[in-house]
């Protein structure tokens, strides 16, 4: 009877197991099986305090994570978590999405890499406002 107990309370809540993928060719796999659209969020996050609190303030809400739990898989070009990757590599990834080396910046990207939307600079919106432009752009 405990052990049903437990259970019910362990998977009672929702829980939201969207994560960040780290490599850009498995997104777009998931992308292409799923239908949807690769958000791609490029941060230094040892050196840009902007790219921690969208990280904090947005991308970690329950809000964000429901969104794009049923639409969108997301990407995450960090900097500072990926030491091992190779330069050439990330160097060619910002080239194609992030030409001007803006951090934080965040684009949404189709199944197939072609950029549908860059998203307006986090500026401190709410998450309302920037879920909402998400969206926006993801529908468009």
């Amino acid at each position: 009877m405990k052990t049903i107990i437990l259970f019910l309370l362990m998977t009672s809540g929702t829980t939201f197991a969207q994560q960040w993928n780290n490599d850009l060719d498995e997104a777009f796999r998931q992308a292409e099986q799923g239908s949807k659209n690769v958000l791609l969020f490029f941060s230094i996050p040892d050196n840009c305090e902007l790219c921690r609190r969208i990280d904090h303030d947005v991308f970690k809400s329950q809000e964000f994570l429901e969104y794009a739990q049923s639409n969108l898989v997301l990407a995450k070009m960090d900097f500072k978590s990926q030491p091992g990757k190779d330069k050439a590599e990330q160097l060619l990834v910002v080239e194609k999405y992030n030409k001007d080396g803006f951090f934080p910046w965040v684009v949404l990207v189709n199944k197939t890499g072609k950029i549908v939307a860059k998203l307006p600079m986090y500026d401190d919106q709410t998450v309302r406002q920037y879920v909402a432009q998400i969206k926006s752009a993801d529908k468009g």
